[in-house]
């Protein structure tokens, strides 16, 4: 997902369409297509946590690196920070000399107290924030060397305006040092249990054995074998931390240590005794290199369970499920591969360390690890339990942030349960995001509303305040979901390319009648490729792919076949389907014939001389280049129809259409280590046209603007997404407050002669009077509440006429309306009438109030 200059982001969002239907039901695993929808761009330098109040108020609270903290209100980003801790602010936020280059310092979390809305609570209007402060700032917790000061402290809310904070309230519960300047950590969120947690990263640098970490050294080459910050129970880093804010047990006396922390009053004991020594009471878990960000799971229907994304060193990373106690490993172990063998040596490894529960590896990294390549960074995320998308219900959303030099290129990734309260989980390699993923951003943070809804915060450059074309560089997006909007079956043989490879020959298959897969004899192994022709024409125009199923279909089995798992691999290399044709050969077209120009075999990719053996294109591994993770997979255990459908190869299939140079196509592999297990498949050159493979696309369009969004692209062309406009100003000075030009359909930059709010007066029966109000409403502000109220002193008022979201308009209280008229497009005008007896004509006040919901 390239990002766009303003004026093309606003322009499309002005032009956007979409075609809605009902939700459809979603099985388990199955994630639904979701769009980032951009609500906030340009004018946030690094978001590094979201998250809110809760408070019933709708606002998001944005954490901007540099150390201001932001609201986002109904759409808008707040012009006055919610506080400044920066050097323009309370200057208490160090993030290093150069701000326009990468640094891990900085504002890196806050979190409310969850009695922050109970006026009579000890925690009414406290929050919380994690930042990082200059070195020299005192701190009872140092290190040497010691590059910066992780500080949590408290502050409270303002008594007069709750969306500006009192910097003078700050209370500072804990400090402690850090040796270098990244792996601070920086997540703070408070469990189920009431209690503050606090992710501790190990103190930076690399492999956990600089100055400034348990037995290490800045002298090359630095010493392995050595226990490290992570396993140190001594030291708060590497860790989870948990503590009570409001307690006073603690050093210092600004914070309590709950009393059933796992390691209150014990001892570290080791053989060898300059490793002993009383353990830190503050810890929850150990063993984590960065714990960049965590979770609960705690909303309605949640499990409570702890989710903690964990930065890896080189190769891995990994997303743990964090318990009381737990040891996740590191520095003996980077996610469940072994780190530093020598700590065993030296009798200091841990016994049994937690695996993650989902772990992905660095590309290029060890080959000797098969894991999926997926990113560098890994970015923790939220299970979602949110109400707007009930297909990713109970789901655990997160991401990677990408390359740290370079082009951005971050990643959403998926988790599930495979059962529930298995503690076996399902990594679904890329989300189905319509734009693409991955996508030309980095993933900084996710967070929540107080609905569940997902923002992910993401960043173009890599600086801290490194700008992108002369603004700043952060976004945040929401995770919406995109309703289907049509299917297209792709099944045109002339559209689609398949082969077999054989492992015992020079021997290929390429316009037979079927292909093959799976181990055919004792030395005798079969793979097919094939692909689907796949360009930006294969959508209708603006359409995005939202879920895509293979159907092939199994005609026959070898003689010994049981149930076994077919897999699709996405192909790295192009491959040939040459003239070669084993139908009616003998012994039989499963083991092929002879390749021909054009072809592929098991030791080339595309045959360009044919002979004993053929000469050509070799592959880069014999059996052929394609990615070792799966993209989808089925157990087949008859003859028929299957389909192989993940979201992944809806992932596959978009990043075809939106490059298709790089539409390689899809290895099917089948068991290859049992004997005569393979299935033979009906290709595309089959005569039976009902049985060719089909590639089965379910698309929808892009998700349109809300009306407010639209009516400020078209009044506001070069602002960015989410600007403040207040709604009580009046900019072109015509009387008319802009949300009151909003409601009405009215410019807020142009002057207008007539709002259509008029009031007149008629006879009535008897001595009463008529008094009869028009005005505007517009019936695709569905955001609105029109309330039309009078009153006798300006004090008391009544409403008279209500609409809501759209609706039309209602009495009340005396007020009839005569006439909810179309005037113009979806404006309409609406005309009410009170009968005033002689009492109340004396003195009579009329307002429109018109409020918009969040």
């Amino acid at each position: 997902m390239k990002p766009a200059p303003k004026s093309v982001i606003m322009n499309a969002l002005r032009c956007l369409i979409a075609l809605l239907f009902a939700l459809p039901l979603l099985g388990h695993g199955a994630f639904p297509a979701l769009y980032m929808k951009p609500v906030c761009l340009q004018q946030i330098h690094s978001p590094t946590n979201i998250t809110s109040a809760k408070d019933g108020t709708g606002r998001l609270f944005i954490c901007d690196q540099p150390g201001k903290i932001h609201v986002f209100q109904r759409g808008m980003l707040l012009p006055t920070p919610f506080l400044d801790l920066s050097n323009s602010g309370l200057d208490r936020v160090f993030v290093g000399a150069d701000l326009t280059v990468y640094s891990e310092r900085g504002l890196l979390g806050m979190t409310f107290h969850p009695d922050f809305n109970e006026p009579l609570a000890p925690g009414y209007r406290r929050f919380y924030v994690n930042y990082t402060a200059l070195p020299s700032t005192p701190t009872d917790n140092p290190s040497t060397p010691q590059d910066c000061v992780t500080v949590i402290s408290e502050f409270r809310v303002s008594a007069n305006d709750p969306n500006v904070a009192d910097p003078s309230s700050e209370r500072i519960l804990l400090t402690y040092g850090q040796p270098q300047f990244n792996h601070n950590g920086g997540q703070i969120e408070f469990g189920p249990d009431g209690l503050l947690y606090i992710g501790s990263g190990d103190g930076g640098s690399a492999n956990d054995n600089n100055a400034g970490h348990t037995g290490g050294s800045s002298v090359n080459p630095r010493p392995n074998g050595i226990l490290g910050n992570g396993q140190d129970r001594r030291v708060l880093l590497g860790k989870i931390l948990r503590i009570d804010p409001l307690g006073t047990n603690g050093p210092g006396g600004q914070y309590g240590i709950p009393a059933d922390n796992p390691f209150v009053g014990m001892q570290q004991d080791f053989t060898n005794d300059a490793l002993d020594g009383p353990m830190r009471g503050e810890i929850y878990a150990y063993g984590l290199r960065n714990p960049w960000r965590f979770c609960f799971d705690s909303r309605a229907g949640g499990t409570n369970r702890m989710y903690c994304g964990d930065v890896g060193q080189g190769k891995v990373e990994e997303v743990n499920l964090i318990t009381k106690g737990g040891n996740y490993g590191w520095r003996y172990k980077e996610g469940s591969f072994v780190f530093d063998g020598l700590m065993s040596t030296n009798g200091i490894a841990p016994a049994s360390p937690t695996d993650p529960i989902a772990q992905y590896k660095h590309p290029g990294s060890d080959p000797s690890i098969i894991l999926p390549e997926l990113g560098l960074s890994v970015t923790g995320g939220y299970v979602y339990r949110g109400s707007a998308i009930p297909g990713m219900a109970g789901k655990y959303i997160f991401g990677d942030y990408g390359a740290t030099s370079g082009s951005a290129n971050g990643r959403l990734m998926g988790l599930e349960d495979t059962a529930a309260g298995s503690g076996t989980f399902t990594l679904v390699e890329a989300l189905p995001i319509t734009t693409g993923n991955p996508f030309d951003l980095h993933v900084l943070c996710l967070g929540e509303d107080e609905a569940g809804e997902i923002y992910v915060g993401t960043k173009i450059t890599a600086g801290v305040t490194q700008l992108s074309e002369g603004l700043p560089a952060g976004g945040i997006y929401k995770l919406v979901f995109v309703p289907p909007a049509g299917t297209m079956t792709l099944s045109d043989a002339a559209a689609i390319k398949d082969t077999t490879i054989y492992s015992e020959s020079d021997f290929s298959n390429g316009s037979g009648s079927h292909f093959f897969a799976g181990s055919a004899s004792t030395s005798g192994i079969r793979r097919a490729f094939l692909s689907f022709a796949l360009n930006s024409n294969t959508l209708p125009s603006g359409a995005y792919v939202t879920g895509a199923s293979l159907q092939l279909y199994v005609n026959q089995q070898a003689q010994s076949a049981v149930a076994g798992d077919f897999t699709l691999h996405k192909a790295t290399a192009s491959w040939g389907e040459g003239t070669s044709n084993s139908d009616f050969q003998s012994p039989g077209p499963g083991f092929g014939i002879a390749a021909a120009v054009g072809d592929a075999t098991w030791q080339l990719r595309q045959v360009n001389t044919v002979g004993t053996p053929p000469l050509g294109t070799a592959w880069s591994v014999p059996g052929g280049d394609f990615i070792p993770t799966s993209s989808a997979a089925v157990n087949i255990s008859s003859t028929g129809s299957v389909t192989f459908s993940n979201a992944q190869l809806a992932v596959d299939v978009q990043s075809w259409i939106n490059n298709p140079s790089s539409n390689l196509g899809w290895c099917l592999r089948g068991p290859e280590n049992d004997l005569l297990v393979a299935r033979r498949f009906t290709s595309r050159n089959s005569t039976n046209a009902s049985q060719r493979p089909r590639l089965i696309l379910q698309y929808a369009f892009t998700i349109p603007p809300t009306h407010f969004e639209s009516w400020l692209a078209t009044h506001f062309p070069d602002k960015p997404i989410g600007f403040f406009l207040d709604e009580a100003a009046d900019l072109d000075n015509d009387g008319i407050s802009n949300r009151h030009e909003y409601a009405y359909g009215l410019s807020p930059v142009v002057a207008d002669e007539n709002s259509g709010f008029t009031v007149s007066t008629l006879p009535g029966s008897g001595s009463n009077t008529l008094h009869r109000l028009t005005f505007r409403r517009d019936s695709a502000a569905t955001d609105l509440t029109y309330q039309l109220q009078t009153s006798a002193d300006l004090i008391n008022w009544t409403t008279i006429a209500t609409s809501i979201a759209g609706t039309s308009a209602l009495g009340s209280n005396g007020g009839s309306v005569l006439s909810d008229v179309v005037q113009t497009g979806t404006i309409r005008l609406v005309t009410v009438q009170e009968s005033l007896a002689p009492v109340m004509k004396t003195r009579r006040f009329v307002r429109l109030h018109v409020q918009r919901s969040f």
